[in-house]
């Protein structure tokens, strides 16, 4: 069965959608076939990171209303072999834990990892997810309030019984002196209360990726960083250095 890990943060715009996406991009790239669910209903934006805007006939709330099979849904990522994508509901919709459950079983010998990329914030959309995870991972920016969310997001999936949790620093300055009014990553991982796992960095390469459905440039300094990532996620001891 797959390995269902969870993207969430407790802050909006801390980047989760980013780490979803690129993070299932370097996995599928070493073979890993990945699958991303999108669960912020009526909020999509996966369609266009990953470049199936024109190629969606169905989506998540088709499966929920039961007007397609699971399969109809995927996505193929045209640029990258091994990722695809069930776009969230145009709609608003409850997704429950139990449909994502019945989700995951049934796609769940066909891909080795499933990316659960979920609303922000700490409701019970959340919650249903953490309830079908085995990795959590919580982003956050060096920003104080989003730090702050990202230990209210812990605090509620170790409550939920998610025992592996991980912090993602998004959107961090290469230059130390640019982190204010935060001092330095240790102040973030203390506030956060969450083990590090990768620290993605700040860079428009990194954004026009996202923005444009094409695959992250080789010249962006995140294109390692997510293949690093992926490979903690897979079990390597990759070491966390930093410049």
């Amino acid at each position: 069965m797959a390995k269902i890990i969870l993207a969430a943060s407790g802050k909006g715009g801390a980047g989760k959608s980013t780490v979803s996406a690129l993070l299932g991009e370097a996995l599928a790239s070493k073979k890993h076939k990945t699958l991303i669910i999108e669960l912020d209903s009526g909020l999509r934006s996966l369609d266009v990171a990953l470049g199936v805007t024109e190629n969606i006939v169905f989506d998540l709330g088709d499966i929920i209303r039961g007007s397609c099979d699971m399969k109809d849904a995927l996505a193929p990522c045209p640029f990258c072999e091994g990722l695809s994508l069930i776009p969230a509901a145009a709609k608003p919709a409850v997704i429950t834990a139990g449909a994502i459950n019945d989700i995951s079983s049934a796609l769940g010998e066909e891909y080795e990892y499933i990316i659960l990329d979920c609303p922000a914030g700490i409701g019970e959309a959340l919650e249903n997810a953490a309830k079908c995870a085995d990795l959590a991972l919580v982003v956050a920016t060096p920003d104080p309030s989003s730090v702050r969310g990202a230990r209210s997001a812990g605090a509620l999936l170790a409550n939920c019984g998610v025992k592996n949790r991980r912090l993602v620093i998004e959107r961090c300055p290469q230059k130390a002196k640019k982190l204010s009014p935060i001092n330095n990553l240790d102040e973030i991982i203390d506030g956060a209360e969450l083990q590090l796992i990768g620290v993605i960095w700040e860079d428009p390469l990194t954004r026009s990726a996202m923005d444009s459905g094409a695959p992250l440039s080789y010249e962006s300094p995140n294109y390692q960083t997510f293949r690093n990532l992926s490979e903690r996620i897979c079990g390597k001891n990759i070491p966390l250095g930093f410049k």
